[in-house]
């Protein structure tokens, strides 16, 4: 299973940070030991100090990215019937396989599963090849055949040829069922062989209309997708495969997983209008995607230090020697003074890489 998005960046101290944290009053300090350069200072803990827990934590940054709900890019299906135009379906309905797009001189347009489009009629003496395998593979799912079509490229390398078994049986018994004459011939204008499922986005054509040729709707895909034009500045932010946090307009959020990251960036926009982008989509996942063509907002992690040993910025104390010590409790409540080296900053938090563990009491002044 996909995670959240999790990218790993190298804190540095920003000069801003460190002037910050300089201000804290240097009076506070001992001396440094032997062992980590500073003497151990042994001083009685009053009740006035406040004390924090070191902590090991990741350091993780919330992104939020503008998209938008929809269902992708819209195309016009081709079509290869000629007649008047009976009956059309609803936009925004999703026609699935061995469902009816249309209907043409009242005889319907099925979509079908299969790569290659259907380009030629088809009879039981049609010579075997993909289309011919993909109608036999739809024949095998209704029942109409018991026969899988065989490819035969595992034993001859130099091609993929196919062995099929369609009868005038089993078209007619096809026809039969779609309400069609029982010709014995599958026209290529009845069937419309697509990979995936698809939703009318719009319908060009009206009922009553002649048509020979030409499209009739426009479809997108089924499946509801956020589109993103992700700023090429972030561009290692998102990658395929991530799973991302979509909030949608009625507040609800729910899981995504990007399924495309543009290879090349689009570039709008003249002089400082300019604008340089990568397309994103990311397909969402479970319920409560009903809206459409609205703005969401796409949540990314960034992970900037994981399992980080962490204190409050506050507890930093600036040394005069130069670098930053804590004061450390001790579990006898005697206080020493250690020298540490900072990681990455984070909110009020900072990380330590050397000087103190997850568990111990620091002080903060």
């Amino acid at each position: 299973m996909n995670t959240k998005r999790r990218i790993v960046v190298t804190g540095c101290l920003s000069i801003v940070t460190l002037a910050v944290v300089a201000v804290i009053a240097f009076g506070l300090l001992g001396g440094f030991d032997s062992d980590n350069g500073l003497d151990q200072e042994q001083a009685a803990v009053t009740s006035s100090r406040n004390t924090a827990t070191v902590t090991k934590t990741d350091f993780v940054k919330e992104t939020e990215i503008d998209g938008t709900l929809g269902f992708g890019d819209v195309e016009s299906l081709p079509n290869l019937s000629s007649g008047i135009v009976t009956w059309l379906p609803e936009p925004g309905s999703v026609i699935g396989f061995g469902d009816v797009i249309y209907k043409i001189n009242d005889e319907p347009v099925i979509l079908l599963h299969g790569t290659m489009p259907m380009f030629r009629d088809i009879d039981e003496n049609t010579s075997s090849a993909l289309d011919i395998a993909q109608l036999q593979t739809y024949f095998v799912e209704l029942g109409f055949s018991d026969t899988y079509p065989v490819i035969r490229s595992a034993y001859d390398l130099s091609a993929v040829r196919y062995v099929t078994s369609i009868t005038l049986s089993q078209i007619e018994q096809w026809q039969e069922s779609v309400g069609v004459d029982t010709t014995g011939v599958v026209k290529k204008s009845q069937i419309v062989f697509r990979p995936e499922a698809f939703r009318v986005d719009a319908i060009t054509a009206r009922l009553g209309q002649s048509v020979n040729g030409g499209s009739l709707v426009n479809i997108t895909e089924a499946r509801r997708v956020v589109t993103v034009q992700l700023d090429t500045e972030l561009g290692g932010l998102i990658a395929m495969g991530d799973i991302v946090e979509v909030e949608l307009p009625d507040g609800k959020s729910v899981e995504g997983t990007v399924t495309h990251v543009a290879d090349l960036a689009t570039r709008i926009g003249q002089g400082q209008q300019q604008m340089t982008y990568l397309d994103v989509v990311i397909e969402l996942l479970g319920s409560g995607t009903s809206f459409d063509q609205s703005p969401v907002t796409v949540k990314v992690e960034e992970v900037l230090e994981q399992e980080a040993v962490a204190v409050p910025i506050a507890a930093l104390l600036a040394l005069a020697e130069g670098g930053y010590g804590l004061e450390v409790l001790d579990p006898d409540n005697t206080v020493r003074l250690v020298g540490v080296e900072l990681g990455t900053f984070h909110g009020n938090q900072v990380s330590i890489s050397r000087g103190v563990q997850p568990g111990q009491s620091v002080i903060i002044p």
